[in-house]
């Protein structure tokens, strides 16, 4: 397992995040890219195309694959070891799951994720990773039911944006902040099976022990995935 999440800002708040996950791409095969959270009326699928090649072709990935919604109904069965990493973009967070729960995606990226390949997450593609999703500031416009994240990130729910949103510890739920890293935009985080590593330039921070996490540094998790630091 390697993931990669981002806080969610744009590419030079991003630059050490994007380029560890460029680091290990196998730059023969593909990238395979999900924008679809993404507002479409403000940033239309041409556009996103544009930004993530500006983002990564300069770091050496030149081949990306954009799937759209129907994209994903479509090419189910093309098997995930012909990409060399998956990035799901940022967007309305509840929507992205609704969609990826109504298609067999979410199948498909644990398929990935047990096959090792990077999986990269901005903003709402970082927050599914987590826990519970209910930690997005996003409008529930889908009417979820079930907050249920893909539990990938040691127990922990992630929260984007921080510097935007400096208040969200406080407003947030106990049950949602004491189990939770807050990402600002200019930091993110690597996960693997053995650790999670705060990627800079900036900090993560912890809400319930009040406590910021420096790049480089680790946040702990115990055995069973409840936090623990």
């Amino acid at each position: 397992m390697r993931l990669f999440l981002s806080g969610g800002g744009g590419a030079k708040k991003s630059i050490v995040l994007d380029k560890k996950f460029a680091s290990v791409i196998d730059k023969s095969k593909p990238l395979l890219y999900i924008p679809i959270a993404i507002d479409k009326a403000a940033h239309p699928y041409p556009e996103c195309y544009k930004w993530i090649s500006s983002v990564f072709n300069s770091l050496g990935i030149k081949s990306i694959i954009l799937w759209t919604e129907q994209d994903i109904d479509k090419n189910e069965y093309i098997e995930v070891d012909k990409f060399s990493g998956i990035y799901i973009g940022g967007g309305n967070t509840f929507y992205l799951m609704s969609a990826l729960r109504n298609s067999r995606f979410i199948d498909y990226l644990k398929n990935a994720i047990e096959l090792d390949i990077p999986v990269y997450g901005g903003s709402a593609g970082a927050i599914i990773l987590g826990k519970d999703i209910r930690t997005s500031s996003d409008e529930d416009e889908s009417s979820l039911k079930d907050f249920a994240g893909l539990d990938l990130i040691h127990g922990y729910n992630i929260f984007c944006h921080y510097n935007k949103h400096p208040d969200w510890a406080k407003d947030s739920s106990k049950d949602l902040k004491t189990r939770s890293i807050a990402l600002s935009e200019d930091s993110g985080l690597f996960v693997n099976e053995d650790k999670i590593e705060v990627i800079g330039p900036g900090s993560a921070y912890l809400p319930d022990k009040k406590l910021f996490i420096k790049p480089g540094q680790e946040i702990k998790f115990s055995a069973s995935s409840s936090p623990a630091t």
